[in-house]
């Protein structure tokens, strides 16, 4: 009843009534759940500023047909674990489009998986927008079909003889042309609680006098199907350490002493794993670490940590450059250190509420424009939906 008074006392005001914006998941996978972190880290300035009150249902997989009258709303946010058979993905939009309040209003879904991939293409067809944490820069990538659930599982299939019949997703199946504009870059997991956490918890971190060239943890076991892109730099930077301070254990460590670790390091090689990105790429910035990692040219995201000789350092995929390319950056510290400042504060910014709230309503354009005093801000809440 609290929303409805809202609504009713803005309405008599002459007031613009808020966006209401409604998402939805089954919480299944917690990687993927955050890219909601920010939504709800900024729902008060969303709420303040664009006027959006936020809520959360938690849906049971298998279940599209739970969806009954959960409300109208100007927005609604869908996210589902990647397992989700494609007909029930498709299911879940069809149902939820009934929730939408009008013609304006939009439905959207989340992909919160680490690869660049659309792994069910006849959900494009349903939704309005399709916002992913990162996408290939070349659009006509996703007019091609791959092995396995990515262009990483296909990369390593056909280079390694990576065998695919263990893996939830054989395949990926080209999506129609006419569906490609519905793909938009939203954030990526720079955003995190996790990278969000450590930024705030760690003062800038000192640039020189540090002892350790080029650090690493970069080694996972042959039994996963990410061997195949960490065993490469792994053998790499065993045989540099004769010419370099390397620390590359195989062992793994608790999270304060790996950050120790980034802290004393000049350099930080992050390899591909489930996707392009992760948080060691963040965490060696905030660090002071400058990030080495195979060649992002594919790839658009935000906030944009990829730019070459700016914010990282590009390596081959092979990484037969990579004692090449390390060697010519250890060499000249001032440039080193110029690369670290700049990554660390492009992040920073991107971590602020004002970066953050610029971006949603980018995403956003056509959604109407509310605004809420401090009473109606209260209500953007994580909970049932209906009023």
């Amino acid at each position: 009843m609290r929303l409805v008074w809202a609504h009713a006392m803005r309405w008599l005001a002459g007031t613009p009534r808020p966006v209401r914006v409604l998402l939805c998941s089954d919480e299944r996978f917690y990687t993927s759940e955050q890219q909601w972190a920010p939504v709800w880290r900024w729902a008060g300035g969303l709420a303040r500023r664009c006027g959006v009150v936020l809520c959360h249902r938690r849906i049971e997989p298998g279940r599209p047909d739970a969806v009954k009258h959960w409300g109208q709303f100007d927005l609604i946010g869908l996210k589902l674990g990647f397992t989700t058979p494609q007909a029930e993905a498709v299911a879940w939009a069809r149902q939820l489009r009934g929730q939408l309040a009008g013609p304006a209003a939009r439905l959207v879904y989340f992909d919160g998986d680490d690869d660049l991939n659309v792994q069910w293409p006849e959900l494009l067809g349903e939704v309005d927008r399709y916002v992913k944490k990162h996408a290939f820069a070349d659009r006509s990538a996703y007019l091609r079909s791959y092995q396995g659930k990515s262009n990483l599982t296909d990369h390593l299939s056909r280079t390694q003889g990576l065998v695919l019949t263990e893996h939830a997703v054989q395949a990926s199946e080209p999506l129609n042309a006419d569906q490609l504009g519905k793909i938009s870059v939203g954030w990526n997991i720079g955003l995190d609680d996790k990278i969000v956490d450590l930024f705030r918890s760690l003062p800038e971190p000192r640039l020189d006098g540090r002892s350790v060239d080029i650090a690493s943890r970069a080694y996972v076991p042959p039994t996963l199907w990410t061997h195949g892109l960490r065993a490469p730099v792994v053998e790499q930077l065993e045989r540099m350490s004769a010419r370099f301070r390397v620390m590359a254990p195989r062992d793994r460590v608790g999270q304060a002493q790996y950050y120790r670790e980034l802290l004393d390091a000049k350099l930080c090689v992050s390899p591909f794993g489930f996707g392009e990105i992760c948080w060691r790429d963040f965490e060696a910035i905030l660090c002071g670490c400058v990030l080495v990692k195979p060649d992002m040219g594919h790839v658009r995201t935000q906030p944009d940590l990829f730019i070459p000789g700016e914010t990282y350092l590009p390596v081959r995929w092979d990484y037969a450059d990579l004692a090449e390319q390390c060697e010519q950056l250890l060499a000249d510290d001032a440039r080193r250190q110029a690369m670290a400042r700049r990554a660390r504060s492009v992040l920073a910014q991107a971590l602020g509420e004002d970066w953050f709230l610029s971006r949603f309503t980018e995403l956003l354009p056509s959604l109407p424009q509310g605004k809420l005093d401090r009473r109606d801000a209260e209500i953007s809440r994580k909970g049932d939906p209906t009023p």
